[in-house]
């Protein structure tokens, strides 16, 4: 089975990128099961249902989300009703949505959950590591697969290395800038520090260079703006599970401008 990541997609360039590289990528290897992380899809603010549904039809099997998982309100509109978006599994008991899905696929189960950082994050969460033993307790599945959300690289590390061999894939999002540290870890875990953004190449992490450059050097409070022109940018991992015994065989990176 061929799995494939893709990295926060930050609007429009990134909303192009994407479907310009799934279509190259399916034309050349046949992809299985299709992850995509959307929580900056729209103008880099959140994911909207017209994004969601656009997702959906360029084959999306799952949606993760994060920090910025209900900056669009209308996400509120949908998302109970939907199962495969999913947001931070250790947010408040009370939050909206789900933090985990769980599909058949052609008789196999996989759980796609996600859970956020602590570290330089907003402290009210719940520990990641608590709720993951919760969830893999609770949730029986063949395959499970965790978008570590986070800023620190130690924290996602110390993830990896904590429930290696109890979960097939951990892969990390939220800082947009790829890591070069793919890699199967020592009990079977394929693992990625953060698989990186989809999007605008010439930008800061998806914004405008000159706005955040004018905040870093004069302190202005410009608002965020994405940059929509220019260079694009795909990262990607790949990862390869065997049909039969579930185990990680092969993880690569993509890593297209």
């Amino acid at each position: 089975m061929n799995i494939l990541i893709v990295g926060d997609v930050y609007s429009k360039l990134g909303r192009e990128s994407l479907e310009e590289n799934l279509k190259k990528i399916k034309s050349e290897k046949t992809i299985h099961f299709l992850i995509v992380n959307g929580e900056n899809i729209s103008h880099g603010k959140g994911i909207n249902e017209n994004h969601y549904k656009w997702l959906m039809q360029l084959g999306v099997n799952v949606v993760t989300l994060g920090n910025h998982s209900y900056q669009n309100k209308q996400i509120f509109n949908y998302i109970d009703n939907v199962n495969n978006l999913v947001r931070p599994y250790n947010y408040p008991l009370d939050s909206p949505g789900k933090g985990y899905t769980t599909i058949n696929y052609n008789g196999t189960l996989i759980t796609v959950f996600q859970m956020i950082g602590t570290v330089f994050m907003d402290e009210n969460n719940l520990s990641p590591f608590s709720m993951t033993e919760k969830l893999l307790e609770e949730v029986k599945s063949d395959i499970y697969i965790c978008d570590f959300h986070g800023e620190a690289t130690s924290e996602k590390i110390a993830f990896g290395h904590y429930f290696d061999g109890r979960i097939q894939i951990i892969f990390g999002t939220h800082t947009h800038v790829a890591t070069a540290d793919a890699r199967i870890l020592e009990h079977g875990t394929a693992y990625i520090t953060d698989v990186g953004m989809t999007g605008p190449l010439d930008g800061v992490i998806g914004t405008k260079k000159e706005i955040i450059i004018n905040r870093m050097v004069n302190g202005c409070k410009e608002r965020f703006e994405p940059q929509d022109t220019g260079k694009k940018q795909f990262n990607a991992i790949l990862v390869e599970i065997d049909d039969k015994s579930h185990k990680v065989t092969h993880i690569d990176t993509i890593n297209n401008i």
